[in-house]
């Protein structure tokens, strides 16, 4: 009897450290705040700002970056909100429709969280408001990451040895849902891209690009009307959130209402695929391609398109060329924005 009352202890013993290691993703070590310069002395461009980014902020950039990529904040510490955005696709998802809690589908695919601070809506149905408002959302939701509420979340935080030391260091308070708030909010404003070919070509006038990405170029802004929607700094609306392109007559999602989804930023576009909000597209061939031959009449059908777009093959080519000098590899290597926890 004393025999097996100790073979059963010690598999209890085993199962629990088991369970422990597995479901935390952590290391054995206890976890540390790495120092980056997050927020570089001058940030080359501006928006209308979502987030007040403070130059100062570093360090909380630094705790949101361990809240990002740690699992224990879904239900079940399987996973976390790197495991949607992750940063060799651009801080996107790669699969059409983006898996949460006990492996179940979303109805719609990830979208990129590049240079949020910087844009007036968020999700895909374009929430308005300040980040800080919206971060926790995918947290809470039943399907994403399964907590129950931010008071749960805040609960299992704050009865974690690791984050009452982090709190602490980085803000000299208790864990509380203000500061995790800001804490992840602030790491993902901290997701600035400007290091493409194309921000590279403004500084030497395009002289770094091909005949056929300037050709590309003058499509995006002219012909193509691409540019009509994806403007400024970002390539994302600077005046309107949302809108019909004419993805079906018939949605069953509706979005924002009547077919209408967040226009997202172009930047990376090449690393985030596959492309819309349900994944439809894999390739930016599909997605020229609907916007030449593919648009369908619905009644509330962006006034940009009623018209139509018409490309030759070459054109297309062209187009999704210039596409390409989106793409910010110096970004998606970047170790600051890198999961801590490998």
């Amino acid at each position: 009897m004393k025999f097996q009352i100790i073979i059963v202890f010690g598999l209890f013993l085993l199962l629990g450290c088991s369970s422990t290691d597995q479901s935390n993703g952590l290391q054995p070590q206890p976890l540390e705040l790495e120092m980056f310069d997050y927020f570089e002395d001058e940030i080359p461009f501006s928006g209308p700002g979502s987030h007040t980014i403070s130059l100062d902020n570093d360090q909380i950039a630094a705790l949101g970056r361990i809240l990002f990529y740690d699992n224990r904040l879904s239900l079940n510490n399987s996973i976390s909100c790197a495991h949607c955005h992750q940063q060799k696709n651009g801080f996107s998802d790669n699969v059409r429709f983006s898996r949460g809690l006990e492996n179940y589908e979303t109805s719609r695919n990830s979208m990129t969280l590049v240079n949020n601070a910087f844009q007036r809506r968020h999700f895909w149905e374009g929430h308005s408001g300040l980040m800080e408002d919206h971060i926790l959302d995918p947290i809470s939701n039943h399907i994403e990451m399964g907590m129950r509420s931010t008071e749960d979340l805040v609960y299992k935080l704050s009865v974690t040895d690791d984050y009452i030391r982090l709190f602490e260091e980085v803000y000299d308070e208790e864990v509380s849902e203000d500061l995790v708030h800001e804490s992840l909010s602030t790491f993902v404003a901290s997701l600035i891209s400007y290091n493409s070919k194309f921000d590279k070509g403004q500084e030497v006038d395009f002289a770094n690009f091909t005949a056929t990405e300037l050709a590309g170029k003058d499509l995006f802004f002219g012909k193509a009307k691409c540019g009509q929607c994806h403007k400024g700094d970002h390539y994302t609306s600077t005046w309107r959130s949302t809108a019909n392109i004419g993805l079906d007559l018939n949605y069953k999602d509706e979005g924002a209402g009547d077919g209408k989804f967040k226009i997202p930023t172009l930047r990376n576009i090449e690393l985030t695929s596959p492309y819309m909000h349900d994944g439809r597209f894999e390739t930016l061939d599909q997605v020229v391609n609907h916007y030449t031959s593919g648009i369908q009449d619905h009644p509330r059908l962006d006034w940009e398109l009623r018209n139509g777009i018409q490309l030759s093959e070459i054109e297309k080519e062209q187009l999704i060329d210039f596409l390409l000098t989106l793409t910010d590899y110096e970004f998606i290597a970047e170790k600051k924005f890198s999961n801590p926890f490998r």
